[in-house]
C-alpha cells in the first residue's frame, strides 16, 4: 500500500466515522499504527542503504582493514580451510565496517523515530547521552585492540610451547577480534549507566562502595563469558578494567552528589529557627502605645485678619498672606474613670429641689 492509498483510505474512513465518534477514535489510532509502521520502515530503507554504501566504500580500502586487523599478529599469517574461506574473511571485514561507520547514522534514525515520545526538553539531554556512550564505546575499543588482543594472542599462542605450532584460521581470528571489541566497548558503558541510575534514582549514601565485592564477583563473571578462552591470565586482563570502570563510575556520581550540594548551599536557605525570629514581633511597651494613640492632629487656623483704618479715613486692608492650617499634637489626657449611674427617684429629687416663692410669698412650685 503506497502512501497516497493509505490517504485515499483515511479520507473514506473519516467520511464513514464522521457520525460516530467512538468509530472515528478508534480507526484513527488505527491509521496512526500504520503511519508508525511505514515510518519505521523508511528508515530501517534509510540505515540498510547507508550500510551497503559504507560497506561498499570500505571494500575499495579492504588491504588497508585487513593491515588493521590482522596487525596484533606481528606478522603472523592467517589461513582458511574452506574455497570461500578469502571472500567470506573480506566481505565480513568490509561488513563490520559499514556498521561502524553506520552507527551515527542508527542513532540519528532511532532519535528521530522516538523524537514524538521524547519530547524537545530532553533533547540535549540525549545528545550529551549519546556523545558520552560513544566516547566510552571508543575507549573500550582501543584498549581491546591495544591492550587485551595483543596480550590474549600472546598467552594463547605461546601457552602450548614448542610442541605444537599455531595456524591460526581468517574466520577464527577475526570473531575472536570482534568478540573482545564489542565486549569491551560494552563494558565501557558502566559508568554511564551508574550515572543515568543514579539519576532516575539516587543510590543511598555508601550503596556503590558497599557493593565493591559484588562487582569484583560480575565481573570476573563477565570476563568469562567475553573472552572465548577459559584462561584465567585473560579473564584478569579484562576483569581489570571492568573494576576500574566500576570506580570511574562511583567517582562520577560522587562528583555529581558534590556539585548538587554545593548548588543547594549557594542557595542559602533560610533555617527553622531564622525564619521563626524572622516571624516573632518586637514587643511595644503599653504606655507607648497609648500615648500613640492619644496623639491626635488638631487643626488650627490663623487669626482673622482686622481692617485698619488710614489717615484720610478711608479704610485699607493689610495684606497678608492666606491663613494656614497648622496641625499640632495634641497632648494625650489622662483616662478617668466613669463614674457609676446613681438612680433617683422622682420623690427623693422633689425634696433636694428647694421651693420657689414669688414677690407676693406665694409658692410657685
Amino acid at each position: 500500500m503506497t502512501r497516497l492509498q493509505l490517504k485515499k483510505t483515511r479520507s473514506q474512513t473519516q467520511q464513514k466515522n464522521q457520525n460516530n465518534p467512538s468509530i472515528q477514535s478508534s480507526s484513527v489510532e488505527q491509521l496512526t499504527f500504520i503511519e508508525h509502521i511505514y515510518e519505521l520502515r523508511a528508515r530501517l530503507f534509510w540505515i540498510v542503504s547507508a550500510l551497503i554504501i559504507t560497506s561498499a566504500i570500505g571494500f575499495q580500502y579492504k588491504d588497508i582493514l585487513v593491515d588493521f586487523i590482522v596487525a596484533p599478529l606481528h606478522g603472523e599469517k592467517l589461513i582458511y580451510l574452506t574455497p570461500g574461506g578469502g571472500f567470506s574473511f573480506i566481505f565480513t571485514v568490509c561488513l563490520y565496517f559499514g556498521a561502524l561507520v553506520t552507527i551515527p547514522v542508527i542513532v540519528y534514525h532511532i532519535y528521530r523515530f522516538l523524537q514524538p515520545v521524547l519530547g524537545q526538553t530532553s533533547k540535549k539531554f540525549i545528545i550529551s547521552l549519546v556523545l558520552l556512550s560513544t566516547t566510552l564505546a571508543a575507549a573500550g575499543a582501543i584498549f581491546g585492540y591495544m591492550v587485551a588482543i595483543p596480550a590474549a594472542i600472546s598467552f594463547l599462542t605461546t601457552f602450548a610451547g614448542d610442541a605444537v605450532t599455531p595456524s591460526l584460521t581468517a574466520e577464527s581470528y577475526l570473531g575472536f577480534v570482534v568478540a573482545y571489541l564489542l565486549g569491551l566497548a560494552a563494558l565501557f558503558q558502566l559508568p554511564l549507566l551508574l550515572f543515568i541510575f543514579d539519576h532516575v534514582r539516587p543510590f543511598p549514601p555508601g550503596a556503590l562502595l558497599s557493593s565493591q565485592r559484588f562487582v569484583i564477583v560480575g565481573a570476573v563473571i563477565a570476563a568469562a563469558l567475553i573472552t572465548p578462552t577459559p584462561d584465567v591470565i585473560n579473564q584478569m586482563i579484562v576483569a581489570g578494567p571492568i573494576i576500574a570502570i566500576y570506580q570511574l563510575g562511583a567517582l562520577a556520581v560522587y562528583v555529581r552528589r558534590r556539585g548538587e550540594r554545593r548548588q543547594n548551599r549557594n542557595q542559602s536557605p533560610v533555617t527553622p529557627a531564622q525564619a521563626e525570629l524572622q516571624e516573632v514581633p518586637i514587643p511595644i511597651p503599653a504606655s507607648v502605645l497609648s500615648t500613640t494613640s492619644s496623639v491626635v492632629a488638631k487643626p488650627q487656623t490663623s487669626k482673622k485678619v482686622q481692617a485698619h483704618r488710614a489717615v484720610d479715613g478711608f479704610s485699607a486692608t493689610r495684606v497678608r498672606s492666606a491663613p494656614s492650617t497648622v496641625r499640632l499634637p495634641q497632648r494625650s489626657q489622662p483616662v478617668v474613670a466613669e463614674r457609676p449611674a446613681v438612680s433617683v427617684s422622682a420623690a427623693g429629687l422633689r425634696r433636694s429641689t428647694p421651693p420657689v416663692r414669688s414677690i407676693d410669698g406665694f409658692l410657685v412650685s
